[in-house]
């Protein structure tokens, strides 16, 4: 809603300031007016519209690598931010999980509530699979390093588990060549359908 005030503020002043100076121009005498007496160049607007095409065909692919320059910023910006989130409801977990333990085994199991902390206790490889596919699609751009981190697993081990994640499985896309010698230096995304 902020930047919506600014946009009408911001439009608002360059009307104002548009119509004090047309005003200005017209009390000083500019005028616009037709003269039918002036013959027109054809080859002058001619040349005038190869200029403009020039700079248009210049000015768009600057732009549109500026534009997706500030996206692929926004975009790591919200990958990390998810990412700090993770780590704080990690946190959270820890801090909480022998609470959480202690109120599930006071409640029975005859439709009482039971209350679950949403993580998995064993480091079986389809739940080692599973965590590292939300901590990539969390972090939208990511590197085995940090998702070695995450799982709290070795470099190499993370190293393989996210190649078969990519290659075998299909759930997560890659960008640089899958080598081991090169794992430092792949990037893992979330894959796009």
């Amino acid at each position: 809603m902020d930047k919506l005030k600014i946009i009408i503020k911001s439009l608002f002043w360059v009307i104002i300031t548009q119509v004090i100076i047309f005003s200005t121009l017209y009390f000083l005498g500019f005028r616009i007016t037709y003269a039918p007496n002036l013959e027109t160049s054809w080859n002058a607007v001619a040349a005038i519209g190869q200029w403009a095409g020039a700079l248009v065909g210049v000015l768009i692919p600057i732009a549109a690598v500026y534009l997706q320059a500030k996206l692929d910023k926004n975009k790591r910006e919200i990958g990390e931010s998810n990412s700090d989130l993770l780590n704080e409801l990690k946190e959270f977990k820890l801090e909480y999980s022998e609470k959480l333990k202690t109120l599930s085994e006071l409640v029975d199991e005859k439709g009482n509530i039971v209350i679950n902390s949403g993580y998995f206790t064993d480091d079986s490889k389809n739940n080692l699979k599973e965590k590292a596919l939300k901590f990539v699609n969390i972090s939208m751009i990511t590197k085995t390093k940090r998702v070695a981190e995450h799982l709290e697993i070795s470099h190499d081990k993370a190293y393989d588990l996210l190649v078969e994640m990519a290659i075998h499985d299909g759930s997560i896309s890659s960008a640089g060549q899958i080598r081991k010698e090169n794992m430092d230096n792949i990037v893992w995304t979330k894959k796009t359908r």
